[in-house]
């Protein structure tokens, strides 16, 4: 993917470095999501959260997502997501889980950018 705009570049780099906070002890799977919230004045980031009980883990989407609306409250407006893992074949889109907690705060036109720790090939809207 070429032509990543400047703010995508920046939310990606916090991503990289939220990923360290990952806890990934069963799946030794490393994702961060970084969300821009009202055109550009915030940045947050979330990491996945694994439990023993399945049902506990949280995504690093929804962890992003949660974090926002508890800082900000349910009125504030996200611009993209950039969410990377350490999958060694390929960016992971977010689970239908995620997209259905996406789907709660955006529009079809929402912007997902799918990456790793060396760059973002792949972006989507919610409307793809």
């Amino acid at each position: 993917m070429q032509n990543i705009p400047e703010n995508v570049t920046k939310a990606h780099k916090l991503a990289v470095a939220a990923l360290k906070n990952s806890h990934s002890p069963y799946s030794n799977l490393q994702v961060a999501c970084a969300l821009e919230l009202n055109g550009g004045s915030q940045v947050v980031t979330g990491v996945n959260v694994e439990n023993a009980s399945f049902g506990g883990t949280i995504c690093a989407e929804r962890s992003a997502i949660v974090s926002a609306v508890s800082q900000f409250g349910s009125s504030v407006s996200f611009d993209f997501a950039v969410v990377i893992s350490t999958f060694d074949n390929g960016p992971i889109p977010p689970c239908g889980m995620c997209l259905q907690v996406f789907k709660e705060f955006v529009d079809d036109s929402f912007r997902i950018y799918l990456g790793d720790k060396n760059g973002i090939p792949q972006s989507f809207t919610m409307a793809e």
